[in-house]
């Protein structure tokens, strides 16, 4: 049916001829264009080279000789027109625009000024001054068609659907549209095709409810069909499309979405369930001969693959049978083309951003979809550098305990999983940057210098960095590398991570080496990881760890030496000398006297404390006499410095639970006792400085058995060596009993 324009065309105005010097263009009718170039099953006459556009373009609309398309530069929106034939893209001045679907015409909004212009023959068509047009109380322009103004006009206390135009003499007509129901509000319009309108209306019911319609108006004959009522509990209907053959429109029941679709010339609709995601936000959706093509504006922005509401890029379902294709890895807008087909702005996997005709399929079938312009960005997800990671010797003590990696990607819209593996152990830990630095695309997985809680020990690692799109479209990227962990040794630091270790052994005596840097982050519950030295070692009686080396007694009275070897192993045992039966107790991580290397303690049955000064050899020198009176304390535990003086402290607890601090003199004596309070009845054993504060820290464990433990932080202060505050600490499973 053709459109009524009674108006003759007048030249475009000389600014627009302006811009098209500037652009170096004409809006001369083009010759008529062969299709766009194949990206699924097209004609084999379609192949031709698609046309270039800035990014983010989107299309507006779709004629048949040239398309309508928006994008941004800097904030300013910038409205083209390009032709098919030969690509030429010519920049419109002032704005904004609109279209009308399927044709050449387009719409500037100049203030309260409209004008409709015929971009095939580059000619003016018609303008409307809005502003003066109320003056005929018009009080809403629903739409343009051909040189038709849709709009509402106020009558007698409703609004009636008036169709405005302009005779051969420019003078303003204006024409009701007839056979609408006068019952009916009519408050929105919708562009389907170049021939009609969908016009969207409301009204009360006899039982008070109100209820929703949509009538199909042709502006050339100013009539409406009767209307389809919609079945729907929303305010408003979203969303709504149209062809030359139906009409479709989405409703909701309930908590179900809904297509609801009509064949033009009958008032009979079909129902079909439609995506859940239908309910959450508003689709894109338009018609390409016997199929609805939808799709998720947002998906790429908000959805992640693993939603199962995600909508997986332009879908198009069959109006007869149902049956559902996919056309596009996603989808950013769908608006009518000329052929009865439409434009979608988007992309795919193979041929990356751009516009895509989607045409209506051969007798019936899936519509085919080929490539209009492209953007020249890709659709999978790229690397737009290398990623910046650590090579050859990395000292975490320096970097306090954080190592930069970054990587920059083509979008935002993606993690990034940074896994790092410590090649002699196996052990492994990943970091996760779930968002880029805000503003850019670079991502920034930093290493805290963990495995898991776990600190990283010294030695050769590999990373791989994966960045995985949220929207599943194309593949993950990946990238390896490898670098080199070094530490300065530690006390107490027997696998080499910087970071303090516990040994404990089991029932069935196992020894094993637990690291205090995971201790104190795990969860309530949570079974930390252990470090297993061997089996065997039920064979001793005492056991006591050093700084960097553990003794212990066998049950004829042999006292053996182990040294570590810094990667959680030790040497084989060394001979120290037998009668060590004689002592009750024995503890050692000090050093007493000044050297530098751990001594050795020990209380015989009478309560005589004995001192053993470590030799540069590796064993003991003669014992020294300290004092008597030790009987008294069933505990004694070296904790080396945590209280300022000047050289290794000694913790410990009388009979009644009560603990006591002996400040190192630096000779392999003591100062007089001081009461520590707050230590309560439990077991304390010394492990280092755990907190990195300079000053060595203790852990207390219960009794019996080991569910719940402390952490004891030294401030380094004789009056008060820990915290008044509850300390912290965590109940474990698994946790073999602490020596």
């Amino acid at each position: 049916m053709p459109h009524h324009r009674p108006v003759a065309p007048r030249l475009l105005t000389a600014a627009v001829a302006v811009a098209l010097t500037v652009t170096g263009g004409s809006l001369a009718a083009p010759a008529v264009a062969a299709g766009p170039s194949a990206v699924t099953a097209a004609p084999a006459d379609a192949q031709h080279a698609a046309i270039s556009v800035p990014p983010d373009t989107v299309a507006l609309s779709g004629g048949p000789s040239g398309f309508l398309t928006r994008h941004k530069e800097g904030e300013r929106d910038v409205f083209t027109w390009t032709r098919y034939a030969d690509g030429l893209r010519t920049r419109l001045p002032g704005g904004p625009y609109t279209a009308e679907p399927g044709t050449d015409t387009v719409v500037r909004t100049d203030g309260t000024t409209r004008t409709l212009l015929d971009m095939a023959t580059g000619r003016e068509l018609v303008s409307y001054d809005l502003a003066a047009l109320d003056g005929s109380s018009v009080f809403t322009a629903l739409g343009y068609h051909g040189t038709t103004l849709v709009a509402l006009r106020r009558v007698d206390g409703r609004a009636e659907v008036r169709l405005f135009g302009k005779d051969d003499q420019g003078r303003l007509t204006d024409r009701p549209v007839t056979g609408l129901p006068e019952t009916m509000t009519w408050r929105f319009a919708s562009d389907t095709d170049p021939e009609t309108m969908l016009l969207h209306g409301f009204r009360k019911e006899a039982d008070g409810t109100w209820r929703q319609y949509l009538s199909v108006v042709d502006p050339v004959t100013a009539t409406a069909t009767a209307p389809y009522e919609v079945r729907s509990n929303q305010n408003r209907i979203k969303p709504v499309a149209g062809s030359q053959t139906h009409v479709a429109w989405q409703e909701q029941d309930g908590p179900n979405e809904i297509l609801a679709v009509a064949r033009r010339g009958s008032q009979e609709v079909t129902r079909s369930p439609w995506v859940e995601r239908a309910g959450w936000t508003t689709l894109t959706l338009g018609l390409a001969g016997d199929w609805a093509v939808y799709g998720d504006p947002d998906a790429r922005v908000y959805l992640d693959y693993r939603d199962p509401d995600a909508l997986p890029g332009a879908i198009a379902q069959s109006l007869t049978t149902g049956e559902t294709t996919r056309l596009l890895a996603h989808v950013k807008s769908l608006v009518p083309a000329a052929d009865g087909g439409l434009l979608a702005t988007g992309g795919t996997i193979e041929h990356g951003e751009g516009l895509y005709r989607i045409t209506p399929g051969v007798n019936g079938g899936p519509p085919t979809v080929s490539v209009l312009a492209t953007t020249g960005v890709p659709t999978i997800l790229t690397s737009l550098s290398e990623p910046q990671a650590p090579t050859g010797a990395v000292d975490l003590d320096t970097l306090d305990g954080k190592v930069p990696f970054s990587w920059k990607l083509s979008r935002p819209r993606v993690h990034v999983a940074l896994k790092l593996t410590h090649t002699a152990s196996g052990t492994s830990g990943t970091v996760m940057a779930y968002s880029p630095v805000p503003g850019t695309t670079e991502f920034r997985p930093d290493w805290d210098g963990l495995l898991d809680k776990f600190p990283a020990p010294r030695g050769a690692y590999t990373w791989t960095m994966t960045a995985t799109p949220l929207d599943g479209i194309g593949p993950a990227l990946q990238r390896t590398g490898s670098f080199t962990v070094t530490r300065a040794p530690r006390a107490h630091d027997f696998d080499g991570n910087g970071s303090p270790d516990v040994f404990t052994r089991s029932l069935d005596g196992v020894l094993s080496l637990y690291d205090t840097g995971q201790l104190k982050r795990m969860e309530s519950g949570e079974t930390p990881r252990r470090g297993r030295i061997g089996g065997g070692w039920n064979t001793y009686d005492l056991i006591a760890p050093a700084n960097r080396t553990l003794v212990a007694r066998d049950r004829t009275g042999v006292l053996w030496s182990y040294q570590a070897r810094g990667d959680g192993t030790l040497t084989p045992r060394a001979r120290v000398g037998g009668g060590w039966q004689v002592y009750s107790k024995l503890t050692s991580g000090s050093d007493f006297t000044g050297d530098g290397r751990d001594d050795l303690l020990a209380t015989d049955a009478s309560g005589v404390l004995w001192l053993y000064a470590a030799r540069p050899e590796g064993n003991f020198a003669a014992r020294r006499k300290i004092g008597g009176g030790w009987q008294t304390y069933d505990r004694i535990t070296a904790t080396g410095n945590i209280a300022g003086a000047t050289s290794g402290d000694l913790v410990a607890r009388d009979k009644d639970g009560v603990f006591w601090l002996y400040l190192g003199k630096g000779d392999g004596t003591f100062t007089a006792r001081s009461r520590i309070d707050g230590l309560g009845p439990y077991r304390v054993t010394s492990a280092g400085d755990i907190d990195g504060d300079g000053w060595n820290d203790l852990i207390s464990i219960p009794p019996t058995g080991n569910t719940y433990m402390r952490f004891y932080y030294a401030t380094g202060l004789w009056r008060a060596p820990f915290p008044a505050t509850e300390p912290p600490g965590t109940h474990m499973r698994g946790l073999d009993q602490i020596l």
